[in-house]
């Protein structure tokens, strides 16, 4: 009997699990749909914009070829040569975008693995940690490795009021590197090391050139590319947290779809393991009656 009242207990407790789940399933379900229409017409913005910057990076380029052909031919001064300005060290941060609950699969070990990697490469920058998992994690490693990090928090519906304390400390680093889970579509997702900017397109593909009309750029081309870059940055960094979002429901939908399929079947093999016991402590107290009333049988044959 103790044995079917323990069986009873599991699968009220796994048929809870299982109704948690499948609920979180849902809301997770549902926060990605939302999110994913979001970030989807945000990402066409972005790509256009980083194609308008490129282009302008691609006419500077040309216009320094230009200038230096124009020195080699003589038509033009050499300028003269500017003071060399000793280097200053480049300082360097890296964001990492973790969750702030568990229950979403692999999402956080992903990222810890890769930053296992990354702590080893990059010893001496800031780390800025968003989402509790991850300063968890970090709690540790910082004692592990010795670097410094400092805990920033957003809510869950993170909006770009929510960004600028983060994005104000932009200004005092040369390179800001981010870590986190891209989504790629429902089932797949992977971690991505990047640095916050867009690549630099140095070489001109002559394949491509078209004759084109000249333009004129107000104030100047380098005041227009800083501009471009500073805002694109700021369209970028909310595009790739937004992206980590939709990442992290698609991971903890997946997951908490596999555990309500799991808590269907383990429920299933509780029913088949009570249906068992049941089984043998019925055929227990037939076998009872039966010797009970053997051994009636033989008193009463005796008696007579």
């Amino acid at each position: 009997m103790s044995q079917i009242t323990e069986i009873k207990e599991q699968q009220g407790v796994v048929t809870a699990v299982g109704s948690f789940a499948s609920s979180l399933q849902q809301i997770a379900a549902g926060r990605m749909t939302k999110l994913r229409q979001s970030v989807i017409a945000a990402r066409r913005f972005v790509d256009e914009a980083t194609i308008i910057l490129r282009e302008l990076q691609t006419e500077k380029q040309k216009e320094i070829i230009k200038e230096k052909q124009a020195i080699a031919a003589g038509k033009i001064q050499k300028p003269l040569k500017k003071p060399i300005i000793p280097k200053k060290t480049k300082r360097t941060a890296i964001i990492v975008i973790t969750s702030n609950q568990g229950l979403c699969g692999s999402y956080n070990t992903d990222i810890q693995k890769k930053m296992n990697v990354i702590v080893e490469d990059y010893p001496d920058v800031d780390y800025f940690i968003i989402g509790k998992k991850g300063q968890e994690f970090f709690k540790r490693l910082a004692k592990k490795h010795n670097i410094k990090f400092y805990p920033f928090n957003i809510p869950e519906m993170v909006e770009m009021e929510h960004l600028k304390p983060l994005v104000g400390m932009f200004y005092y680093y040369d390179q800001i590197f981010l870590v986190y889970s891209k989504y790629i579509n429902t089932a797949t997702r992977n971690v991505v090391f990047i640095e916050l900017a867009v690549p630099h397109n140095l070489e001109v593909e002559t394949a491509k050139e078209k004759e084109e009309g000249k333009f004129i750029f107000e104030p100047n081309l380098d005041e227009v590319i800083a501009s471009t870059s500073a805002k694109l940055r700021y369209a970028l960094f909310r595009q790739q947290i937004l992206d980590s979002r939709l990442s992290l429901y698609t991971a903890q939908m997946i997951a908490m779809q596999t555990a309500s399929e799991n808590a269907k079947t383990l429920t299933a093999e509780l029913q088949l393991e009570f249906n068992k016991a049941r089984r043998k402590l019925v055929d227990k107290k037939i076998q009872e009656v039966q010797a009970g009333r053997s051994l009636w049988e033989k008193k009463i044959i005796t008696t007579n």
